[in-house]
C-alpha cells in the first residue's frame, strides 16, 4: 500500500511536470508563429516594395531618390535577415521544448505502468488468498462432514 502510495504521489508530480512543459512548449509555439508571420509581413513589403521601385523606374527617378530606395532596402534585407535568424532560434526551442514535454510524458507513462502492474500484483495476491482460503474452508467442511 505504501509503495502504491508512493508512486502515485510520483505519478501527480509527474503530470504536474509535463503540463507545465506543455505550458511551455504552447508559449514557444505561439512566439515561434509570431516570428515567421513577422518574417512574412516583412518579405510580403520587401517584394511590395520592389515592384514600386520597379514602377517608378520605368517612369523615371532622380539619382538621390534612387539612392534613398538602394539604401531602404539594403536596411530591410538586413532586418528580414535578422528575422530569419530569430526565427530559426524559436525553432530550435520549439524542437527542445517538444521533446521536454516527451520526457516529461514519458515519466508520467511510466509510473502509470508502475502503478498499474502494483494493482495487478496487489490483485494477484489477494485472489490467491481468497483462493486459499476458500480451499481451507471446504477442507474444513469436507472434514466436518465425514466426523
Amino acid at each position: 500500500m505504501s509503495n502504491t502510495h508512493a508512486l502515485t504521489t510520483l505519478l501527480n508530480l509527474a503530470e504536474e511536470a509535463a503540463e507545465e512543459a506543455a505550458k511551455v512548449l504552447a508559449q514557444v509555439r505561439q512566439t515561434h508563429t509570431q516570428m515567421s508571420q513577422q518574417l512574412t509581413m516583412l518579405e510580403n513589403y520587401q517584394a511590395d516594395y520592389r515592384q514600386k521601385l520597379n514602377q517608378t523606374l520605368y517612369s523615371g527617378m532622380a539619382a538621390d531618390k534612387w539612392q534613398n530606395y538602394q539604401q531602404f532596402l539594403v536596411t530591410l534585407e538586413l532586418t528580414i535577415e535578422q528575422q530569419q535568424g530569430q526565427l530559426n532560434l524559436w525553432e530550435q526551442r520549439v524542437s527542445d521544448a517538444n521533446r521536454h514535454w516527451q520526457e516529461k510524458q514519458q515519466r508520467v507513462n511510466a509510473f502509470d505502468t508502475l502503478i498499474r502492474r502494483a494493482d495487478h500484483a496487489k490483485n494477484q495476491r489477494q485472489n490467491r488468498l481468497e483462493q486459499k482460503q476458500m480451499d481451507e474452508f471446504a477442507q474444513r467442511a469436507t472434514l466436518w462432514r465425514t466426523r
